[in-house]
């Protein structure tokens, strides 16, 4: 049975010798989401774990996770959970009615999910229980989740009440892990989709809507199979998609696309191309659409 209760993080745990330094020197390496997973799965006994970001309504994207068994079929999960099938998770439907105003602490079993896609990816790992711990920090919300297999026993009370005094710690160190990436990427702070989406509108390459769309979730992190899923399309229309808006940008790979995004000014659309012509001398570039 689905139960949501507040999360109160005054439950004292005792962690293993350096795993909290080595989740915290983990921060903004590849190595952070092994990290989180080596000391969730020490003090709690866990099969998989992701932590989820809602930075709006209408998007979300997978900040880290790691997996012990079928970690392709985890990794396949994730891409349909942030394609399209969070829609369909019973938590997070219950939690918006609610309007969350402080973190809580989210019981599920497969039993509880109805729409059969959704349930199939905890059938696809074995996965019999997950906990999820929400909280909004600043504007975002986040879903921290741990997965336990069948052939495990469920969560007691009190490895529920650990969770949740771990869970705000992993959060913590998760915000740091994301803003040492941007600082050392040089990246701009992440944008909402539907700001990419308006930003890719407003370039003077007139890129059509779908190609808007497509574009829009890769620069979000998004796979592209978990792109085929949002927008109910085949994979190969996402690859031709964004291969065309590329054409027309004048880039060859996703890091250029982001660059030209970040570097335009909210509110004014993007300066033109300037492309060379045969025959043009460098001095003399004319301007070309």
């Amino acid at each position: 049975m689905l139960v949501i209760s507040p999360a109160h993080a005054n439950e004292r745990i005792t962690l293993p010798a350096d795993g909290l330094g080595n989740l915290i020197g983990a921060a903004g390496t590849d190595g952070y989401g092994e990290a989180c997973f080596k000391l969730l799965k020490q003090v709690l006994g866990v099969d998989h774990w992701a932590l989820f970001q809602y930075p709006g309504s209408t998007s979300i994207s997978c900040l880290a996770s790691a997996s012990a068994t079928k970690v392709a079929e985890a990794q396949v999960n994730i891409d349909k959970f942030v394609g399209r099938c969070h829609n369909f998770d019973p938590s997070l439907l219950a939690l918006r009615r609610q309007c969350l105003q402080q973190p809580c602490l989210v019981t599920m079993e497969i039993d509880d999910i109805e729409n059969a896609e959704y349930r199939q990816c905890f059938e696809a790992t074995n996965v019999r229980e997950r906990l999820s711990y929400v909280t909004r920090s600043a504007d975002d919300l986040y879903q921290l989740n741990i997965y336990r297999c069948r052939r495990r026993r469920t969560f007691s009370q009190a490895e529920r009440r650990m969770f949740v005094t771990l869970g705000g710690l992993i959060l913590a160190t998760t915000l740091q892990h994301e803003a040492h990436r941007r600082t050392m990427s040089g990246a701009a702070p992440r944008m909402t989709l539907a700001t990419i989406e308006q930003r890719l509108a407003a370039l003077p390459e007139g890129l059509s809507a779908r190609e808007c769309e497509v574009c829009a979730r890769a620069v979000a992190g998004i796979t592209i199979e978990g792109t085929a899923l949002d927008l109910d399309i085949r994979k190969t229309s996402v690859i031709t998609y964004r291969q065309r808006a590329y054409q027309k940008l004048g880039v060859s790979s996703l890091n250029q696309m982001v660059a030209m995004l970040h570097n335009m000014q909210p509110g004014r659309p993007a300066q033109r191309h300037l492309r060379r012509r045969p025959g043009d001398s460098p001095r003399h570039r004319t301007l070309h659409s």
